[in-house]
């Protein structure tokens, strides 16, 4: 299963809304989840970044991906046992 977030536009509430995509993956056990921030700045990759790098947040997913070219997409991945 994958779940899609697309937070472009910018929504002022963006770490709110992964935190509930990512509960919503627990749930569902899903194996993905893209985040999509489009043609946005650096400044909102590393938004992204910075809240799915911190402790309590990295401890709930098994790896991260990025695209580095077009539009901008992380992917979340889970791994269940």
């Amino acid at each position: 299963m994958k779940l899609k977030l697309n937070v472009y536009p910018l929504v002022p509430d963006m770490e709110a809304r992964i935190a509930e995509i990512l509960l919503e993956a627990l749930e569902k056990r899903a194996k993905i989840v893209e985040i999509a921030y489009g043609p946005a700045a650096e400044s909102v990759k590393k938004r992204i970044l910075n809240y799915l790098n911190k402790k309590e947040v990295r401890s709930l997913y098994s790896r991260l991906e990025k695209t580095e070219k077009g539009w901008g997409r992380v992917y979340v991945y889970f791994r269940w046992e």
